[in-house]
């Protein structure tokens, strides 16, 4: 053979075996990159207090809102049952106890009382004239309220079961921890440095307005209550919470007609009265100038019943 031609062959043959090294390298490379390339990176745990803030509201708004829905489908307001439920652990008791561990306005619980006296399923207990009436449930009230909370514990128990009895402890401890550390965040203001109210003197002056409020009231009613003049009271308040008590006693006047409205047990006709408005007309149009619709129309979105 030409020996031109055996050192071409001889090139050719050298090209090749360099060529099918590189080959190999570079799979033997790619082999070692793909597991580098497809290892799963560490999820991010970093939560923002706003989602945090977020997520628990709309979990409770969630159970809240399954929990009503349950208690209603099977016959009875809520109001009623939140009553029932206290006499069935706690009885007797007055009114205002039982406003006090249902939390329902007073007026409510009046309401729902005297409904549940009709129906049967309480009655008042025999009392002194100087004691304040009290109730307790008769033998059908009894029976009625135990399987419905017997069906109640069952409504809680298929919303938590998604969750380990270890991840209930653990969220039953976190959620303590917060509660008790936004309770002692809930600071009274102190005394202004021009001259204010002090936290005792915030704190009568409120409650004062608040039990007060179906009843008209002057400032100068709720300055006496706290050993103050009208015009210094007026403008201590202002520099304490940033409102006139005018201002403050009718948000709060809105606010106790908002809870009466989503609880649903007393007329609408009659919630003008309690809040302390003159009549039907003029709390309508205060109602709608506050929240922006009327108070039937709230109700509609926020009733419990």
């Amino acid at each position: 053979m030409d020996k031109r031609l055996l050192k071409l062959l001889h090139a050719d043959s050298a090209v090749l075996r360099s060529n099918n090294t590189r080959v190999r390298s570079s799979g033997h490379a790619s082999a070692a990159e793909t597991p580098a390339r497809r290892e799963k990176q560490p999820e991010d745990t970093t939560v923002s207090n706003e989602k945090l803030w977020i997520v628990l509201r709309r979990a409770h708004q969630a159970i809240d809102e399954c929990l009503v829905y349950n208690v209603t489908t099977r016959g009875i307001a809520v109001s009623d049952f939140m009553v029932l439920e206290v006499l069935l652990h706690s009885a007797p008791l007055a009114a205002a106890a039982i406003s006090e561990k249902t939390r329902l306005a007073i007026a409510s619980v009046e309401i729902t009382i005297s409904r549940l006296r009709q129906q049967q399923l309480i009655s008042a207990k025999a009392r002194r004239t100087s004691e304040q009436e009290q109730f307790l449930l008769t033998e059908e009230g009894r029976s009625v309220i135990e399987w419905m909370f017997a069906e109640h514990l069952k409504d809680i128990e298929g919303i938590f079961n998604v969750l380990s009895s270890d991840k209930r402890f653990d969220l039953y401890q976190l959620l303590r921890k917060v509660g008790r550390n936004a309770e002692s965040r809930r600071t009274a203001p102190g005394v202004d440095a021009g001259g204010g109210l002090t936290p005792w003197q915030l704190r009568r002056a409120t409650e004062f307005m608040r039990q007060r409020m179906a009843h008209p009231i002057t400032t100068k009613e709720i300055a006496a209550s706290i050993e103050l003049s009208d015009s210094y009271f007026r403008k201590a308040f202002k520099s304490v919470t940033g409102v006139t008590p005018h201002k403050w006693l009718l948000s709060a006047r809105i606010n106790h007609a908002q809870k009466l409205l989503k609880e649903g047990a007393v007329p609408m006709s009659e919630i003008a009265s309690v809040t302390g408005f003159g009549d039907q007309s003029h709390f309508s149009r205060t109602f709608q100038r506050t929240t922006g619709v009327s108070p039937r129309i709230w109700q509609r979105g926020h009733n419990l019943r």
